[in-house]
């Protein structure tokens, strides 16, 4: 028996593991603060435009 890890079947993963085998290389944890880090500043630009709209 061998202990290496196989890639799994793409058709038996979700959406968001499929995303994430495109990042295998990236610690997930890094993954995960750039993604949450992306939508907070989403959000600022969208809290930011509508103060300046008003």
């Amino acid at each position: 028996m061998s202990n290496e890890k196989k890639k799994p079947d793409p058709k038996d993963l979700t959406a968001i593991e499929r995303f994430y085998e495109h990042f295998r290389w990236i610690p997930l944890k890094y993954l995960d603060l750039f993604i949450g880090l992306c939508i907070a500043a989403f959000i600022l630009v969208l809290i930011i435009g509508y103060l300046n709209r008003a």
